[in-house]
């Protein structure tokens, strides 16, 4: 491979990186408000619910007591029907906020997979390259300098003074 192409795939898969670990960044932001709202929204749902039980009752022991006040209870629950509406919706966007946390993690994943994969990848292409260096600079030796890191690598390998056990 040449090492324009090798630039060229290093540009490109760290341009890769960069906008991967920004929507991440992104996405984990967007999370991080989403679970603060859904949590104010949730203490809002507890205090509406709490609010709703007790109008109600107080609605039942009013309506029993004065039948004219009726109406200005009935609007009463219907405001905090729609409030309890709007807080069902707002529970179901935080149920979908929790699946795009799990999609958003499973991102993660893959791409701490891909990284170690290339990693992987750039510690053999540079072993590869440290070889062919170590032949470039060898085949650049004079013959003679060649001749005496051959003898060198022969004296290594055959053991000088062989001993067979016997004097004579």
């Amino acid at each position: 491979m040449s090492e324009k192409y090798l630039n060229y795939y290093v540009e490109l898969l760290s341009s890769t990186v960069n906008d991967v670990v920004l929507r991440n960044i992104s996405l984990q932001a967007n999370s991080r408000i989403s679970e603060d709202v859904i949590a104010e929204q949730q203490q809002q749902i507890q205090d509406l619910t709490a609010k709703s039980e007790q109008a109600s009752n107080s609605i039942n022991n009013s309506i029993a007591e004065h039948k004219n006040v009726s109406e200005n209870y009935q609007n009463t629950i219907n405001d905090l029907n729609s409030k309890i509406n709007t807080l069902n919706q707002l529970a179901s966007e935080y149920e979908n906020s929790k699946h795009q946390i799990a999609h958003v993690d499973t991102f993660r994943n893959e791409l701490i997979k891909a990284r170690k994969e290339t990693e992987d990848m750039k510690d053999y292409y540079e072993s590869i390259i440290s070889e062919l260096n170590n032949k470039i600079n060898y085949l650049q030796l004079t013959p003679a300098q060649r001749k005496k890191i051959d003898n060198l690598k022969v004296a290594e390998i055959v053991p000088e003074n062989i001993k067979d056990g016997g004097m004579f």
